[in-house]
């Protein structure tokens, strides 16, 4: 009996760890609209786990084009040493399902994805200290190129008026900050554009 109580503290303690060890830093939620009109939400998470750090991009939208869309999407970006180590998407619809992986091996990020209309299977050979992911918590104030996590190709940031450019596959899109914060993102994208709004 004595040895069953000793395992089941021991168990105990090793699920608090577990639990402790994850903390979530900051959770961001926001509206996705097309022209006015909202069609989803956007949920993003900073959570540091240990020594890494993990961001989530978490969102569904429904929108009508030549039919009814439906698109749940997830992004996963994890970072050790303020460095981009591993990263993934899925992209589920009523119209087909897409996906990419970037994970660092050593020296190299091997890359591959798939997204509409698009595929990409190559290592790029120099990390990355801003993704995607990152737009959702921190202005880009010092960052000069980032790479996008769905898509895997490194892209410049431009400071251009009161927002940040940056071309993605040849979608130009637009990030709005308020005291540091991001306040909206304007999107291209080959479907229809739409903008991400801070609740």
């Amino acid at each position: 009996m004595i040895k069953v109580k000793a395992v089941l503290s021991f168990i105990i303690l090793v699920w608090a760890g577990v639990i402790c060890n994850a903390q979530v830093l900051e959770i961001e939620k926001y509206d996705i609209s097309i022209a006015g009109i909202s069609i989803g939400e956007m949920v993003a998470k900073k959570e540091a786990k240990g020594e890494e750090i993990h961001y989530e991009l978490k969102s569904s939208v429904h929108f009508w084009f030549f039919g009814k869309v439906s698109l749940d999407y997830l992004t996963h970006a994890i970072y050790r040493d303020m460095m981009l180590i591993k990263a993934t998407t899925t992209s589920k619809s009523n119209r087909g399902n897409f996906g990419a992986k970037i994970d660092w091996m050593k020296d190299h990020y091997d890359v591959k994805a798939t997204n509409y209309k698009y595929e990409l299977d190559t290592t790029i050979h120099k990390p990355y200290h801003y993704s995607s992911a990152v737009f959702y918590f921190e202005e880009p104030k010092q960052a000069k190129e980032f790479i996008p996590e769905a898509y895997g190709r490194p892209s410049h940031i431009k400071k251009v008026k009161d927002y940040y450019e940056v071309n993605v596959n040849g979608n130009k899109n637009r990030f709005y900050y308020v005291n540091g914060k991001l306040d909206k993102a304007v999107m291209e994208f080959p479907i229809k554009n739409y903008v991400v709004k801070r609740k």
